[in-house]
């Protein structure tokens, strides 16, 4: 295993100037690399109708949402951060919620305009209190040169975007997809995922200890895409090859993982063939489902004894949509639309990356979404845009409707 550890949190020296040519590139590749990186991933799937057509069991239970800017301004307090989109949340305890972000905007001279920003792949934000009208937000990036750079920064000539988090015993785990130049239309190629292990997440995320662990590759399979899962002594993480909508999901033994080892996974091949070593029975990975992305959220509702899971349903039609399932492994119910943002009837605004954080108090549940746009001039100077949106919302039965927030 490879030790390092995470780089300084801020830096904020050198002129604005000194990053001009930096910023003309940057905002030429931020407005097509997250189309590019989405239409990669196949975000593109079908359409559906924005209404309750989820199945006989979607159809019992239905979420009411609506705007809930109060808890968006938590992520417009810092000059020097201005955006990232991905916006993954990891419970640290002791009222403590990571958020991860993928590519990100630093603005080392505080002016708090992108046109003077860095673009860095990846940055972190530390919450101190769970409601988020009233939390302390606290933002981390790393340092290269006296520039800003990622916080799980790049080997090589390899990047990385983070992909969800868990802590597990005393360790927070984090998966992260990985990214490298490639020979072809789109100029770069996913190529599998690595995990990072943190041991004294007690401590400020500038004085982390972070260890790579050693992360078992499968058939180009991204490990660590929506939320991992801890049940029945098992954790659980779904997966994906970003070349359709197909999920699928592998184990490790929680003792193992404790101990911060990865390597013998386990996945689910069906009810017939159950959770096996692929390497060694050479048994193909079964979807839990096929209507996926490579961003969403699971999470187990107790009130109506179902996991649910949430993510915008495509580019042509981004309602943030619900599916549910008694056991991980499924059946789903198909996903149906409960919130549709009203910035999706805008031409050139891309919405995505839609999540429920469980753990973010203050309402009956929290959602979040991103809206970015293919306009680079427009991304650069509109700050309405590419801070994640957040949504408050309930759960309500068909005889509930038209409930309101208290």
């Amino acid at each position: 295993m490879e030790t390092e550890h995470a780089p300084p949190s801020r830096q904020v020296s050198g002129s604005p100037g000194d990053h001009w040519l930096l910023t003309i590139t940057m905002k030429l590749y931020k407005s097509l690399s997250v189309i590019v990186f989405l239409l990669i991933f196949r975000l593109l799937l079908p359409a559906g109708v924005c209404a309750g057509s989820g199945g006989s069991q979607a159809a019992q239970y239905r979420i009411e949402a609506e705007r809930w800017a109060e808890a968006g301004a938590m992520f417009r307090d810092d000059p020097h951060w201005l955006g990232g989109d991905g916006a993954a949340t990891v419970d640290l305890g002791d009222g403590r919620v990571l958020w991860l972000f993928g590519d990100s905007f630093v603005d080392v001279s505080g002016r708090g305009e992108r046109s003077s920003a860095t673009l860095v792949r990846n940055s972190i934000a530390d919450q101190k209190g769970y409601d988020p009208t009233s939390a302390e937000m606290r933002f981390f990036w790393g340092n290269d040169a006296n520039e800003p750079a990622a916080f799980f920064k790049r080997r090589g000539d390899t990047w990385f975007w983070p992909a969800s988090g868990i802590v597990v015993g005393r360790h927070l785990l984090v998966f992260l997809m990985k990214i490298q130049p490639a020979d072809n239309d789109l100029g770069f190629e996913p190529i599998g995922w690595r995990a990072a292990w943190i041991d004294n997440i007690q401590a400020r995320p500038d004085g982390w200890h972070l260890t790579w662990l050693i992360s078992p590759q499968q058939q180009g399979l991204v490990a660590g895409i929506g939320t991992p899962v801890l049940k029945d002594g098992y954790l659980h993480v779904f997966a994906a090859n970003g070349r359709d909508g197909k999920v699928y999901l592998v184990r490790w033994p929680e003792a193992a993982v404790r101990k911060g080892d990865l390597t013998t996974p386990r996945w689910w091949t069906g009810k017939a063939g159950g959770w096996v070593d692929i390497k060694v029975t050479a048994m193909p990975p079964a979807p839990v489902f096929k209507d996926g992305q490579m961003e969403f959220s699971v999470s187990y509702h107790s009130n109506i004894k179902r996991y649910i899971r949430v993510q915008t349903r495509s580019f042509l039609n981004p309602c943030l949509s619900i599916s549910t399932a008694p056991v991980l492994t499924g059946p789903w119910t198909r996903a149906a639309c409960f919130f549709s943002p009203p910035e999706q009837d805008e031409p050139d605004l891309l919405i995505y990356a839609g999540k429920h954080h469980p753990v973010l108090t203050g309402t009956d549940m929290v959602f979040s979404y991103v809206v970015n746009t293919t306009n680079a001039d427009r991304l650069v100077a509109d700050m309405q845009l590419y801070y994640p949106v957040m949504i408050r919302g309930w759960i309500v039965r068909p005889s509930e409707a038209g409930h309101q927030m208290p």
